[in-house]
């Protein structure tokens, strides 16, 4: 349902991500009588300019790395409650850019909330190091979103090796060339 709605909301109201959750929001109110939510991070990148306009309904803050190295991280927080809880609900709209080079890692929860025999949880320090980690200047541009992302996926198999999933994994990674 919510794909569906989301995807209507970006015909209806392109390059406006508070207006498309609020659509989307009240749609779910009304068509839906489960007391469900959903978070969503919908962002509109401008892939000529790196601009970025995003608004986060309650999802796990993805994480802007900046070039060459990685060690200054932005992360793009809420900007609103997830969909599905309140009537009268609003985002706001938060802007980012991003220059060449700049890597940007959205992810579930079941990344960072992945668990090992013990029970340890993944966290987003090991996630920030599998990304870091990554950023070889060897890898072709091109290359790198893929790079990362198996890197990341790599390292959280490792950590929780024999442990059964708890959760889905879903993981993005772009990166402005």
């Amino acid at each position: 349902l919510c794909w569906s709605l989301l995807r209507e909301g970006v015909r209806e109201f392109p390059g406006q991500p508070a207006r498309v959750l609020a659509s989307v929001n009240c749609r779910i109110l009304r068509d839906t009588h489960a007391e469900e939510f959903v978070t969503v991070f919908y962002a509109v990148l401008d892939p000529a300019t790196g601009s970025l306009v995003y608004c986060n309904a309650g999802h796990n803050p993805p994480l802007l790395l900046r070039a060459p190295t990685g060690q200054e991280v932005e992360r793009l927080v809420r900007t609103g409650v997830p969909l599905g809880i309140l009537e009268e609900a609003a985002w706001e709209e938060g802007r980012a850019q991003m220059a060449p080079g700049d890597v940007l890692v959205l992810h579930t929860d079941g990344i960072v909330e992945a668990q090992d025999v013990n029970d340890a949880l993944f966290g987003e320090a090991r996630l920030l190091a599998a990304v870091r980690s990554a950023l070889d200047p060897a890898v072709e541009r091109e290359r790198v979103p893929r790079h990362v992302q198996g890197a990341i996926l790599d390292d959280v198999q490792r950590f929780i090796g024999a442990a059964p999933p708890v959760d889905d994994i879903t993981l993005v990674v772009l990166a402005r060339n």
